[in-house]
């Protein structure tokens, strides 16, 4: 949208202080910045590095419209691709989910999806359908056959 992120330092600062304390205690199984290619490459790496599926709620992510210049940014690619300073994707298991979100209170946070035993990357859209439905295998393969043509 031709909107380049702005970059809250006391904002941030505080996101890094929260995501290191709740690192320290051993609450952060996996951790992903979305500053390039957004939530939607966050997840896919997490995932081909894992080996694991994942099934998100684009309806579940915090979503500031006050950083976008048109109101009706709250779409689905919007949401899945937009590139953000100081956001990450966290993965947590269930037994520490409290302790961490008590870490993170005074941050915006979201329970966005969850990791699956399936190698299924499923996402689904602000209405609920499924926007996204892929193996995550073929697409590392997809992402890696052009890196090795080189």
């Amino acid at each position: 949208g031709n909107s380049v992120p702005k970059v809250d330092t006391k904002k941030g600062k505080k996101i890094f202080n929260s995501l290191s304390r709740a690192s320290e205690k051993g609450l952060i199984r996996a951790m992903h910045d979305c500053s390039e290619g957004g939530i939607g490459v966050a997840l896919a790496e997490m995932a081909f590095a894992g080996g694991f599926g994942v099934e998100v709620f684009l309806g579940e992510v915090p979503f500031n419209s006050s950083r976008f210049k048109v109101q009706s940014s709250r779409r689905n690619d919007t949401i899945f691709f937009s590139e953000s300073n100081t956001r990450f994707i966290v993965e947590v298991k269930k037994k520490n989910q409290k302790a961490f979100e008590n870490i993170m209170k005074d941050i915006p946070f979201g329970l966005i999806g969850c990791v699956s035993g399936k190698k299924d990357f499923k996402v689904y859209g602000l209405d609920g359908r499924v926007v996204v439905d892929s193996d995550i295998d073929e697409l590392k393969e997809a992402w890696q056959r052009p890196l090795r043509q080189i």
